[in-house]
Order: structure tokens, then C-alpha cells, then sequence
């Protein structure tokens, strides 16, 4: 019954770090993107190419398989 709990005590600890990592990356994000506009030129223009070409060519071969 012990092994039991400490499994037990051990799975809700890793989910709630697993919670707090997808909440805090949410946040970091979001915070990117609302800021997005105030980024230095040469970023955004390098983001800009990534956006339009690279990760476009990532999707499709993503979606096909």
C-alpha cells in the first residue's frame, strides 16, 4: 500500500510540473507574439523568412507524412 501512494504522490507531482511547464510556455509565447511588432528589424525579417518559407515546407511534409 505504501509503493502504492508514493506511485500515486509521484504521478500527480510529475503532472502538475507537466502543467506548469505548458502553462508557463503559453505564457512565453503569448508574450512573444503580443511584442512582437516592438522586435528589432533583422529578427522580424528573419522570422518573416522562417514563417514564410521554412516552416511552411516543415508543415506540408508534417501533413503528408
Amino acid at each position: 500500500m505504501t509503493v502504492f501512494l508514493m506511485t500515486a504522490a509521484y504521478g500527480l507531482l510529475k503532472t502538475g510540473s507537466l502543467i506548469v511547464l505548458v502553462v508557463g510556455a503559453y505564457n512565453g509565447w503569448t508574450l512573444f507574439w503580443k511584442n512582437y511588432g516592438r522586435l528589432p528589424h533583422i529578427y522580424r525579417s528573419c522570422w518573416r523568412y522562417q514563417r514564410r518559407f521554412i516552416l511552411k515546407r516543415i508543415w506540408k511534409r508534417v501533413r503528408t507524412g
